[in-house]
């Protein structure tokens, strides 16, 4: 094959290395087809002019290829492709990483696993969200010895670095799945799925500044930092009071039920009402729907509400209020189908969650 089928874009303002991009880009062209299983690649310097980048990167990235079995290089001869290894060792860890998710069934980590069952992957749960990176260490270290295909780490936050570098250390492959997951530099990161949230929180705030609102309070608890409009809201010159509900955890649903419940009649003393409540939090949604109820407060006649909802949790039978919702259901799917793929043709991608952004009644158009 001669070197225009080397047509991807080496980004430099990507946070993995240039030899990662490289890597995953040859790869991608085995996996599709186009470098066909014995066709011989183009010399490293005919790959580093086209991609733009040095000599060095381009053997980086061709070393990493032929320790996994993709192409095999020969002196005179160049590097030819095997094609992808078809995975031998079809197991998944799923490590939940964040200690406001769970494992239940209106949960995309539920849901992948499910699917995967379905495939006939071996997947192993492992909750270890609820207090920083030590006290993950020791109940990965156990799982990581059984030497999973493929190690998923879930977690809603970026401090990641030590789940991380005990993967690498084990030599198991992993990608990164949740709101805070990134690119890494790391060799054995083969990708990433995000819930990128911004563009319905933007759509939301857009609203909330074309309706002239003065003040809206966000309720929060910290454990959806990425639902977190306050800072939008207030560069939209639409002015934010951020109430942040004081709970233990997110085991206590009953206990965010209360707080939200007690902090809202509060605010219905008040006089006048504010201009709209965001609740980040489904259970924040209940309780304060409760208050609503018992105060005599209409939604959305007397007051606008914007609040998170899971799609597919039923917890919301309070009427076409405006909501952030995602679907556990979708994305689980989606991430299973990544997983797969990357089982049949190494090759993992990048998948952003669906998160949308719904109107309702409360802002009518």
């Amino acid at each position: 094959m001669n070197d225009e089928g080397f047509d991807f874009v080496i980004d430099r303002s990507l946070g993995n290395t240039l030899t990662r991009q490289v890597e995953e880009g040859v790869r991608a062209l085995v996996a599709s087809g186009r470098c066909a299983p014995g066709s011989t690649l183009p010399p490293r310097g005919e790959i580093a002019k086209r991609l733009g980048v040095s000599e060095c990167v381009v053997r980086a990235a061709l070393r990493r290829l032929a320790a996994d079995g993709i192409v095999v290089s020969r002196p005179r001869v160049g590097c030819r492709v095997q094609g992808i290894p078809a995975a031998a060792n079809r197991t998944v860890l799923d490590v939940n990483l964040d200690p406001w998710t769970s494992f239940g069934p209106s949960n995309s980590l539920f849901q992948c696993s499910k699917v995967l069952r379905g495939e006939g992957c071996r997947v192993a749960m492992l909750p270890l969200g609820g207090g920083g990176d030590r006290p993950f260490l020791s109940p990965l270290k156990d799982a990581l010895a059984e030497k999973p295909g493929l190690v998923i780490l879930r977690s809603s936050y970026t401090s990641l670095k030590n789940a991380m570098r005990l993967v690498v250390g084990s030599g198991c492959r992993f990608a990164t799945v949740g709101a805070g997951a990134r690119r890494s530099r790391y060799v054995r990161h083969v990708g990433v799925a995000r819930y990128d949230y911004a563009t319905a929180i933007g759509e939301f705030v857009a609203d909330c500044r074309a309706a002239g609102l003065k003040r809206v309070v966000q309720f929060d608890f910290g454990g959806h930092p990425y639902l977190d409009a306050s800072a939008a809201l207030e560069r939209a010159k639409v002015g934010c009071e951020r109430v942040r509900l004081r709970v233990d955890g997110p085991a206590d649903l009953d206990a965010i039920v209360c707080a939200a419940y007690s902090r809202t009649k509060r605010f219905l003393h008040d006089k006048p009402l504010p201009d709209m409540f965001f609740f980040t939090d489904d259970y924040i949604g209940l309780g304060a729907f409760e208050a609503f109820r018992d105060a005599g407060v209409s939604v959305p006649r007397d007051v606008r509400v914007v609040t998170f909802a899971n799609a597919r949790s039923g917890l919301y039978p309070y009427g076409n209020v405006a909501r952030i919702e995602s679907d556990p259901f979708a994305n689980g799917r989606e991430i299973a189908r990544c997983v797969l793929t990357w089982f049949d043709t190494g090759v993992f991608g990048t998948y952003s969650g669906r998160c949308s952004y719904v109107r309702g009644a409360t802002f009518p158009r």
